[in-house]
């Protein structure tokens, strides 16, 4: 999902605030995305997570993922396999509050070499390190990754997620996350039905100006994954080389307007369109010969609520809701005689 990360880091820039301030920060709102590399149900399917708040916001200490109800988890990784990618951006507080791109991987590691880890102690199932580099310094940050079959978490969860971030205090030139993407591969399968699908997360932030985390502001972030998402392609061929490739870009089976629809010839993108209230999209290029062609579409966007009731016990309650999905369509162009 590499051009995904890319692209998400594209569109989320419009999402995030990059105006800095030199006043204390107080304020808390971060946000979960989660995208589906395909929405079938029962199929396996990649996912990228994403973390995103805005410049102004304090910082965070502990993120809490939680895959809902339905998914299948395997977490029988051996220790060294790559689980994904991931991209960054972090703000340098102690470097004029200058904003760095940060890039790494996420490989799984041994869960005995975390037994009483600080973060999240006990043993887990499966343990992924985080692996980048701030300002000349490597940093790893593991992930905590288990299976829900009991306890109160099993009422809403399949799985779910943790992992701690220092800083700005502590960390190489005060970095302080302010989003961040990353794809995990070969872990999850899509439940069996085609309802949407609704992941949550918790997020707890540190005091201002301390390394002391602060849980009394702990909130909740959810994401819906819709359970259908579908885009058409159809080409016609014009006098001169010239192609009209159009489609409709639907979502839940409902004409979804506004989605971004790039046209790829191989890596390069050779024309886009948004589509219409109806959902319509149509896009003219240019050929001198037999193409084929990719049509594909990454969203993400803010609801206006949260589409769940909260969580119990989240002192802040929810506050951010987010909708994101990527659907992709193959087809060729002909040049008419």
């Amino acid at each position: 999902m590499k051009r995904v990360i890319r692209l998400a880091l594209v569109v989320s820039a419009a999402a995030v605030s990059l105006a800095f301030t030199s006043s204390a920060w107080a304020s808390y709102s971060p946000s979960l995305t989660v995208t589906a590399s395909n929405n079938k149900p029962g199929a396996a399917t990649s996912l990228l997570l994403g973390h995103i708040q805005s410049a102004a916001d304090d910082p965070t200490a502990k993120d809490t993922i939680y895959a809902p109800l339905g998914y299948g988890v395997n977490l029988s990784q051996a220790p060294g396999t790559k689980i994904g990618d991931v991209s960054a951006t972090l703000i340098l507080r102690n470097g004029g509050n200058a904003e760095v791109a940060v890039d790494g991987r996420v490989v799984a590691d041994n869960p005995a070499n975390h037994p009483n880890d600080q973060c999240a102690p006990g043993l887990h199932q499966a343990v992924w390190n985080l692996n980048i580099t701030v300002a000349g310094t490597p940093l790893t940050i593991p992930l905590y990754v288990d299976a829900v079959t009991a306890g109160p978490e099993a009422a809403f969860a399949s799985a779910k997620i943790q992992f701690c971030l220092a800083g700005p205090i502590g960390t190489p030139a005060g970095a302080q996350l302010e989003f961040a993407f990353f794809d995990v591969n070969g872990v999850f399968s899509n439940p069996a039905n085609t309802a949407d699908r609704i992941w949550r997360a918790t997020f707890t932030p540190y005091v201002a100006g301390t390394p002391q985390p602060n849980p009394a502001g702990t909130t909740e972030g959810q994401a819906v994954v819709p359970g259908r998402v579908g885009l058409t392609m159809a080409t016609k061929s014009l006098k001169h080389g010239v192609v009209v490739v159009s489609g409709r870009l639907t979502v839940d089976g409902q004409a979804f307007g506004g989605g971004l629809v790039e046209l790829y010839k191989g890596s390069k993108r050779i024309g886009k369109a948004r589509t219409k209230g109806n959902g319509n999209y149509t896009i003219r290029i240019k050929i001198k010969k037999k193409t084929r062609v990719l049509a594909q579409v990454l969203f993400l966007g803010d609801l206006p609520g949260c589409p769940a009731p909260p969580l119990p016990g989240v002192p802040q309650g929810c506050k951010t809701g987010s909708l994101s999905f990527f659907a992709f369509k193959i087809g060729t162009a002909r040049r008419k005689k």
